[in-house]
């Protein structure tokens, strides 16, 4: 049975009994008092606040990911079409789908969270001061991490904090906070949750509720955003060091370790592994009479939209410029997982064509030795033919796909639309990543590349920096300082170990490095060309035409040349598109929101 589908039935259970109170009378009002009498029912309560998670609008991936340099909406490349392209092209403003739909059901969580700390305040009788103590850290984990999210996304960071439950019209309404302000209050909540919860839950049922390594990580994450707020050469200390703190607790837990086995890594078996921090639970077979399209169903669209399958405008694809990071990848020679045997020569060994963190991330030709759905990557993946309209799809990401335990994903119950795969928020190698830029920072040089080829060394890749006498692995020997290793981190090492995972992580790391321009700018002036690619192993052996990318110029007219982000450049407006602006529903039905 799949790991924390408990969970997943309690959402059900949970948001069912909110639809049914909403339609008779409000528990928020005068019937409120008798409504949470246990901890059972604020239990209850609690697991609907977990649930603001499960809507595709929450994480807003399917946009985020072509707003950033990481991917590109549908096919048809230059010119997209469809709501992905609004967001490709840096064209969304307060009234877009995606703009009002993460405002609400983030504001919903919130909402759900103080319910449950109001009823846990006013509860009188209570069973175990444990378990009471265990609730109200995590509704306030989630009330914090919620309030983060929106001052991270919206409008620089001044949002309206929610922390009660509001009992009248005038609490609605309610005026926007400082930035700073908010800052203070989810650190507040947050803080409280890293000094109440469990480090892990005893109860099997209780996998993937927030941990005290949940809260740390956000807290840190936080310390690190504020940090470098101002840019490169203008570092908060006191911040970074506070980072540093939280980042090394969870490093030091012996509940977390960066795992090393593919068949654990972007997989359903690997779902909760032990590289894990926090993670959203999803099911395809609860209450599978739900409509697709209902977001407190516990299924995801996700695989849908990256299988590459879909219709024209509803798919998302790694970009030209990752896909040729990825399929450049340096290994290390002297790890023999970089060794894999032929599946038609028993005993014989050759390089592997792509590196072990390409075949986790993402699905591309060269890639002829891993499955993919019901076939090996380079067969069961469309990649596109010589047509030039259609010119896209030159490689899939993976890490929301099924394509380890379906053969396509029309086999999902319900449907294409319908995925029961978990989605990772926070995970140790982002930790390892978000420390070393730390200890960059502080100039420490030799304890960033560390904490980088920690990463690294998992994935079989060649290490960076000065080998030092190590002989056991390859480095490049490259002599880095602060600035270049920086420079670096941002282009190469945390995009391609975060790709599109978690809560924009992209957008805000280019935002706070101060780049999000320039880097528009220089990945609108790189050039692509097609390439053919010749499949040598089983019975599809041949030449693939147009089913690669190259770099370099093939001074051949045949091949097509492929550019990205021309308009997204041109469009880019910082003050407009840094950050998301307020949503129009709210600023046309809160009257305090501009007092």
């Amino acid at each position: 049975m799949k790991i924390l589908k408990y969970i997943a039935l309690g959402l059900v259970v949970a948001l069912s009994s909110c639809s049914d109170y909403l339609e008779e009378s409000n528990p928020n009002m005068s019937d409120k008092d008798t409504y949470w009498t246990n901890l059972n029912q604020t239990n209850s309560t609690l697991t609907a606040a977990y649930a603001a998670m499960v809507s595709d609008f929450a994480l807003n991936i399917a946009y985020e990911a072509p707003r950033t340099d990481l991917a590109t909406p549908g096919f048809g490349r230059p010119t997209y079409t469809g709501e992905g392209a609004v967001w490709y092209t840096h064209s969304y403003d307060n009234s877009n789908n995606g703009v009002i739909k993460k405002w609400e059901i983030l504001y919903m969580g919130i909402f759900r969270a103080n319910q449950v700390i109001e009823a846990l305040h006013n509860m009188e009788n209570v069973s175990s001061e444990e378990a009471w103590t265990v609730q109200m850290a995590q509704a306030r984990f989630l009330r914090g991490l919620y309030h983060f999210y929106l001052h991270s996304t919206y409008n620089r960071g001044s949002i309206i904090i929610k922390d009660k439950v509001p009992g009248n019209l005038e609490d609605f309404n309610q005026s926007l906070s400082t930035s700073e302000e908010v800052v203070e209050f989810f650190r507040k909540d947050l803080q409280y949750a890293y000094n109440n919860l469990p480090e892990v839950y005893a109860d099997s049922k209780d996998q993937g509720r927030a941990t005290k390594g949940a809260a740390a990580a956000m807290l840190g994450t936080s310390y690190l955003y504020q940090g470098t707020l101002p840019g490169p050469g203008n570092i908060d200390m006191v911040e970074i060091d506070s980072a540093i703190t939280k980042f090394e607790y969870i490093i030091g837990s012996k509940n977390y370790e960066l795992v090393d086995d593919m068949a654990l890594l972007f997989t359903t078996a690997g779902e909760m592994n032990k590289e894990s921090i926090f993670e959203i639970a999803f099911s395809n077979t609860v209450n599978p009479e739900y409509s697709t399209w209902v977001e407190d169903n516990v299924s995801n669209r996700l695989a849908f939209t990256f299988d590459g399958r879909g219709s024209n405008s509803s798919n998302v694809f790694p970009s030209l410029w990752v896909t040729n990071a990825y399929v450049n990848e340096k290994m290390d020679p002297l790890d023999s997982r970089n060794m894999v045997e032929e599946p038609e020569d028993p005993g014989v060994f050759v390089p592997r064509p792509v590196s072990l963190r390409t075949s986790a991330m993402i699905g591309v030709v060269q890639d002829e030795f891993t499955k993919y759905y019901d076939g090996l990557v380079h067969n069961a993946v469309s990649f596109p033919s010589n047509d030039k309209r259609t010119q896209n799809g030159f490689s899939r990401y993976k890490i929301f796909n099924n394509h380890d335990i379906l053969d396509r994903e029309q086999d999902n119950p319900g449907g294409n639309q319908r995925s029961g795969k978990n989605v990772t928020l926070s995970r140790l190698g982002d930790i390892y990543m978000m420390l070393a830029e730390c200890y960059i920072y502080k100039n420490d040089v030799t304890e960033a590349l560390r904490n980088i080829n920690m990463v690294r060394q998992r994935w079989a890749l060649e290490l960076i920096g000065p080998s030092n006498g190590d002989a056991s692995h390859t480095y490049n020997e490259v002599n880095y300082d602060a600035t270049t290793l920086l420079t670096r981190l941002q282009n190469v090492e945390k995009p391609l170990e975060t790709s599109i995972e978690g809560h924009c992580i992209r957008w805000f790391d280019l935002r706070r490095w101060g780049i999000l321009k320039s880097n528009f700018d220089m990945h609108a002036n790189e050039t692509f060309w097609s390439a053919h690619y010749t499949v040598t192993r089983g019975e599809n052996a041949r030449t693939k035409w147009h089913s690669t990318i190259t770099d370099t110029d093939p001074n051949d007219p045949t091949l097509i040349l492929l550019k990205d982000y021309e308009q997204a450049a041109l469009n880019f407006n910082y003050q407009k598109h840094a950050w998301l602006p307020i949503p129009s529903t709210e600023t046309v039905t809160n009257t305090d929101i501009f007092n």
